[in-house]
């Protein structure tokens, strides 16, 4: 999978074909998660990027609801992809594999 935050965000297959990510708060943690590639992102501090001030009831739920709403997009675009997005403490991270993403490239 390869993705795209200089300009719009975008998510496209390995073979080119784009992926629909459902809603804003999921693309919302999608480039959350991009930004702070390579390391786990805290869940409080995904709570707080994305409803800042005014968190939902319900915060850990609410945001496990998004990332797997996020990772069925990931595994519904191709086989796999869900693994892509895994738990680790003290939250989430997003194993983007070097090159997928299109600032890495432009920074090379």
């Amino acid at each position: 999978m390869r993705f795209g935050v200089l300009g719009p965000l975008g998510v496209w297959t390995a073979d080119g074909a784009p992926v629909r990510i459902p809603e804003p708060k999921v693309r919302a943690l999608l480039a959350c998660l991009l930004t702070h590639r390579g390391r786990p992102v805290s869940a409080d501090r995904l709570v707080d990027d994305l409803w800042g001030p005014k968190p939902p009831n319900n915060p850990p739920g609410v945001l496990q609801t998004k990332v797997w709403q996020l990772r069925r997009a990931l595994e519904s675009a191709e086989p796999g992809g869900r693994s892509l997005l895994v738990s680790r403490p003290p939250g989430y991270e997003l194993l983007a594999a070097p090159g997928t993403v299109d600032a890495d490239r432009f920074q090379e």
